[in-house]
């Protein structure tokens, strides 16, 4: 039995290899730097280019 102390765990958490992230190779600059690529953060990216923010994810 596996013990996750009552917390649930997703499939796509059990099963995806997490990719590793280099550190920036230069200094960037935006309006808006959105923290995570879930569909609020990516959806506000979308809205806030389109109105005419620079946007940066990470």
């Amino acid at each position: 039995m596996d013990n996750n102390a009552g917390q649930t765990t997703s499939i796509w958490m059990a099963t995806a290899e997490v990719p590793e992230a280099s550190p920036l190779s230069k200094d960037m600059h935006a309006d808006v730097c959105i923290v995570g690529a879930g569909i609020a953060g990516m959806t506000t990216a979308y809205l806030l280019a389109r109105a005419g923010r620079s946007v940066i994810t990470g």
